[in-house]
């Protein structure tokens, strides 16, 4: 028996990027048709939508702003803190052409009722006009200040201010309904900022004058007020003018500071080798180990000396024993040498200390000093200061009382400019030439919408879709191997054809060839054992058992001597294919009621080696008859008799009969149909027939069509448009597509 692969023997990365992507693939294409449909469907609503918005036309005006006369520029850098050849000043202008007070300049040039006449625009498809006109209502009048709050906010919703990158000009657009409302917007625009600039400049020279005169009067009474407050200083305190700080008491500070700076540099080097001494002592190490001592000279030498005398001592111990005169004498040489050095180590370290309290001491003495002299020059400078102070408070407000006046002088020239700081370089003319709607951009984002929402929908639907559709859904599922994937039959159009007897009359077309798959998948599944006896079943009625069933047996019949049973007693098919009658020719029910011979229900099909027995005339107890001893003794007469027994029997779902043939069998092959068959239900078949320990072989997935393109084991299907061309089986594959099938 066959067994689905196993999971492990697929590799997770193949499964998940190559089987996924393809899924995909034949997700789309299984939905093709609809997804087109919703696309085009998307794109025609598009198309209307455009058709019925109303056109919307631009027009563009280019202003220059300029930088502005020296005099001016001067001005408003004085009382505006903004300079016009800076970046910021473009931007500021730019700023206030979008403003509202702007735009409601413009509303007051152009007309708020033009502008309400200019928005009324017409659709290319309206229903106006695919309607009759009922008649046309009258507008009640709205309020002044209403209109003009209602025009403002047009205008501001309709304008577009774009400045030409590297340039003073500025683009003025506005997209109306009206190619003549934009054009005069635009101009309206350029006009209204021209005027309002030449109203804000005068406005500002006259509000700078005013400011300045009395600002100018102010200072000067300060101006007055310093001088007398300096005269009065010095009157009294008997100062005759303004003296420098050149007294004794300065130069001494001076010197005393570089006295106080050296007596500290000279104690602060004393103090590094200090503290080494004092620690060295503290913790009773040797002085030897300072290098700035073993720098000096003297202690150079001593150490010299008791160095060597070590080493005499080492050597003559290496000859000599300790009380050899020899070693006497170069033992008391070391002791000598060691003893001298450390009490001229000691004695330089004691003169280190000393010196260091000395420089201590200067220190000490100097910051007194120049303490006491910093305080006398305090002392002596007060007043000093405080005229100082008033002095150059004189000085500062003189300085600005000066500047003022220069500036209300510079005011006074500038008041007669009248011109303006920009200009129209080219006015905005009409353009017939709509901006909007862009009938291809919404058609094409409509369907681009519509695939996307088609191609969603169409995850969703195969996400919620539980029917078997491919030969991976049936060994996951239903956990049985798969016998072979069948194409759907599409009926010829001639009277004499039946689908029943589609493997003999088309022998080589892509359907026989997908029974003789299964046919060599049910007799390779045989290797090693007898499946004489098979029962072909499905879940529920209409899958295409029986067709699959008479197709088997024929395909059985090159093979051997093939017998094909219609068990089925409820619903028989068999009869009806072949044009037997019940009542005047006998069946298997007739042969199980013993009211027949085997020999007069068998039939043999013209042209095969395939033997027919026809379900008979239908009995009230179908299951009781085929659950007889004697059918089952007929089963074992007849299976000496052919090589191979086809038993169609009713579906699983239905009735009990195929538990009880089951069980007569060696193998049983269920047959789902493909995208109808829910996995549930033929899961639930086959689990009935494995309580009674059927001997399953396997399943056929029966009737893949041409919406199933690609089912069965994916892109590698059989039964997709074609395949079998490579084959030879290619002309008459496609005569049976187009009703002309040569038998």
């Amino acid at each position: 028996m066959n067994l689905p692969l196993p999971k492990e023997a697929l590799s997770p990365e193949v499964k998940d990027q190559t089987d996924s992507f393809h899924e995909y693939l034949r997700t789309i294409s299984r939905h093709r048709y609809s997804i087109l449909m919703l696309t085009l469907l998307f794109g025609l609503f598009g198309g209307l939508k455009a058709l019925m918005d109303v056109p919307i036309y631009r027009s563009t005006a280019v202003l220059v702003i300029e930088r502005e006369a020296a005099q001016v520029a001067q001005a408003r850098e004085q009382f505006a803190g903004m300079s016009s050849t800076s970046y910021e000043y473009f931007q500021t202008q730019y700023e206030l052409l979008r403003t509202r007070p702007l735009a409601e300049r413009v509303v007051e040039i152009v007309g708020a009722k033009d502008i309400f006449a200019g928005q009324k625009g017409t659709a290319s498809l309206s229903l106006d006009k695919l309607l009759p006109s009922v008649g046309e209502e009258e507008e009640p009048e709205i309020p002044a200040e209403e209109a003009k709050l209602h025009a403002t906010g047009i205008v501001l919703g309709s304008m577009n201010i774009e400045p030409v990158r590297n340039s003073q000009l500025v683009k003025i657009s506005y997209e109306t309904p009206s190619a003549e409302l934009s054009a005069r917007l635009a101009n309206a625009h350029g006009q209204a900022y021209i005027e309002s600039m030449l109203d804000a400049r005068l406005q500002m020279i006259s509000q700078a004058s005013t400011w300045l005169s009395q600002e100018l009067e102010t200072q000067r009474r300060k101006v007055d007020n310093a001088e007398k407050a300096l005269q009065q200083f010095r009157e009294d305190n008997r100062l005759l003018g303004l003296t420098g700080v050149s007294s004794l008491a300065a130069q001494q500070i001076s010197m005393l500071s570089e006295q106080v700076a050296q007596a500290q540099s000279k104690r602060l080097e004393k103090e590094s080798l200090y503290r080494q001494v004092r620690e060295a002592r503290q913790r009773n190490a040797s002085l030897d180990t300072i290098p700035d001592l073993v720098r000096y000279p003297l202690v150079s030498e001593l150490k010299s000396r008791e160095v060597a005398a070590q080493k005499r001592l080492t050597e003559l111990s290496a000859r000599y024993g300790p009380q050899h005169p020899s070693m006497v004498n170069a033992r008391a040489e070391a002791e000598s040498a060691a003893t001298a050095l450390r009490g001229q180590l000691d004695q330089i370290a004691d003169t280190i200390s000393r010196e260091y309290e000395s420089a201590q001491a200067v220190e000490r003495k100097l910051n007194g000093e120049l303490n006491a002299a910093k305080a006398q020059l305090q002392q002596e400078g007060r007043q000093t200061v405080q005229e100082t102070q008033l002095v150059r408070q004189l000085e500062a407000e003189r300085q600005v009382y000066e500047s003022m006046m220069q500036q209300f002088n510079q005011t006074s020239r500038i008041k007669g400019l009248d011109s303006a700081n920009a200009r129209v370089a080219e006015a905005a003319l009409p353009n017939h030439g709509p901006v909007a709607p862009n009938v291809r951009r919404i058609v094409i984002a409509a369907a681009l919408i519509g695939f996307v929402l088609a191609v969603g929908l169409a995850f969703v639907l195969e996400h919620l879709d539980s029917t078997v559709k491919t030969a991976e859904d049936v060994e996951r599922r239903l956990n049985l191997p798969v016998l072979g994937l069948v194409p759907k039959l599409k009926t010829t159009g001639k009277k004499d054809y039946s689908p029943l007897r589609h493997f003999i009359d088309n022998p080589k077309s892509a359907y026989s060839e997908a029974i003789r798959t299964v046919r060599t998948g049910l007799l390779l599944s045989a290797i090693g054992k007898n499946h004489k006896r098979v029962l072909v079943t499905s879940s529920v009625p209409g899958e295409g058992k029986t067709t699959t069933a008479l197709n088997l047996a024929q395909s059985l019949s090159q093979m051997g001597k093939v017998l094909l049973i219609d068990a089925d007693m409820r619903r028989p098919t068999a009869n009806k294919v072949f044009g037997i009658d019940p009542a005047s020719r006998p069946g298997l029910s007739q042969y199980i009621a013993g009211e027949s011979k085997i020999s007069e229900c068998v039939r043999q099909l013209e042209g095969s080696n395939c033997f027919v027995i026809h379900a008979g005339q239908i009995p009230n107890n179908p299951l009781e008859l085929l659950s007889s001893q004697k059918f089952s003794d007929a089963l074992d007469s007849l299976g000496r008799a052919f090589d191979f027994i086809v038993i169609d029997c009713a579906p699983t779902l239905a009735v009990s009969d195929a538990l009880v043939l089951s069980r007569l069998v060696d193998g049983v092959v269920y047959v789902v149909k493909c995208d109808d068959t829910p996995y549930q239900a033929a899961l639930s078949g086959i689990k009935r027939l494995r309580r009674v320990d059927a001997p399953l072989l396997g399943v056929i997935l029966n009737r893949i069509g041409e919406r199933q393109h690609g089912y069965g084991y994916g892109r590698y299907s059989y039964y997709a448009d074609g395949y079998y061309q490579h084959y030879g089986y290619y002309t008459e594959s496609r005569q049976v597509k187009t009703g002309k099938v040569k038998t």
